[in-house]
């Protein structure tokens, strides 16, 4: 009390927090926080009313403050595990207050802060299409994956649209470096795999689609060329395709050439029912399931060929992996340092194949 007073005559409650730290006491905490909301200094008032779990009057100062406080009333809110307080800060969040609804990221992170993981993992989808519209590709990977690693952490069943949208997203990220190595092939399946949902890159559909047509060609893919070439010279996209490529496309257009034999994506057996499809494709037609993708090169893993990321879990081709970690020792999924001596090798990926079967579900989260 007599600390509490020479700091208050002196000015110094800064120093009489530090003394206490967050170990002080609840008439300690309140004291200090009526002290800092008489001279309006309501952050700090805010800060002891949580530490003296007074939490209703804490969130109430956070949201006075405003927006620069968001993440502390989330903070508040998820210690507090109280609907009443949640439905505050929610309407707070959609703008019913003041009719300025906040980014939706404060959202994502108040469903993550109450351990609501399947309300998280929706709000991370909105987020994500609004990331991608505009073109910034990187952070809706990094957010969807940040999604997908908490769902596993917590053993729970993973949308499938969360999983589709990152595995394009992978897909389309992982080109460049495929086309640096100069496999055209695997870059040209990876390019068609998004143009087949173009509609998720408004950004850039006529970059995206000029990389198609060059990538297929360079791959003697000269059917898929033609097609997306086709595509190209629509009037909606002709004006936007670059000059260094509009002449070669408009020849690809005029003087199709036949498609060379063996060009394209391979077959392999199926991990779950052994029917032949192609190595890009990931859905079985023939037993319905869904095959995971390596983070490489994005083809459909197989059965004797699999390793996993030390840090990410994600699976990958360990002969595609070594090779790529013979230039960047890094993983293209998670971006944490590997090595290739830290590789396990999977010699009988059963269990991991049981797992991803039993992965995905067709509800879409609240």
């Amino acid at each position: 009390e007599e600390a509490y007073q020479l700091a208050e005559r002196h000015d110094e409650m800064e120093t009489f927090e530090q003394g206490i730290g967050e170990e002080g006491t609840h008439e300690q905490h309140m004291t200090i926080a009526r002290y800092y909301e008489q001279r309006n200094l309501l952050s700090n008032a805010a800060r002891h009313y949580a530490l003296a779990e007074e939490y209703a009057i804490a969130l109430k100062l956070y949201l006075k403050v405003g927006e620069k406080e968001i993440d502390n009333a989330i903070v508040v809110v998820g210690k507090a595990k109280m609907d009443a307080l949640t439905h505050q800060l929610i309407d707070y969040l959609m703008g019913e207050s003041d009719n300025i609804p906040k980014d939706h990221n404060y959202v994502y992170r108040l469903h993550k802060e109450l351990g609501h993981y399947m309300q998280a993992a929706g709000t991370a989808l909105i987020i994500a299409k609004q990331e991608q519209e505009i073109g910034n590709y990187k952070q809706a990977h990094t957010l969807l994956y940040r999604t997908y690693q908490d769902l596993r952490k917590q053993k729970l069943a993973l949308p499938q649209e969360l999983w589709r949208r990152l595995m394009i997203l992978h897909s389309y990220v992982i080109v460049k470096r495929l086309v640096k190595i100069g496999d055209h092939t695997n870059a040209a399946l990876m390019l068609l795999r998004v143009a087949k949902n173009i509609q998720q890159f408004p950004a850039h559909i006529v970059p995206i689609l000029t990389s198609v047509v060059i990538e297929c060609q360079r791959a003697k893919m000269t059917q898929e060329a033609y097609q997306y070439a086709c595509m190209l010279m629509r009037p909606e996209h002709r004006p936007q395709v670059a000059d260094q490529y509009k002449k070669k496309i408009e020849n690809i257009v005029r003087k199709p050439a036949a498609s060379e034999p063996g060009a394209g994506d391979a077959q392999a057996p199926c991990m779950y029912c052994g029917g032949n499809l192609g190595t890009a494709q990931l859905d079985c037609p023939m037993c319905q399931n869904i095959s995971p993708f390596c983070i490489v090169s994005g083809m459909r893993m197989l059965k004797d060929d699999w390793t996993t990321c030390p840090s990410c879990n994600f699976p990958a081709k360990r002969t595609c992996f070594l090779e790529a970690l013979a230039t960047v020792e890094q993983c293209p999924m998670c971006d944490d340092a590997v090595k290739a001596e830290d590789l396990p090798i999977v010699n009988d990926p059963a269990s991991l194949i049981a797992e991803y079967k039993s992965l995905f579900q067709t509800v879409e989260p609240i």
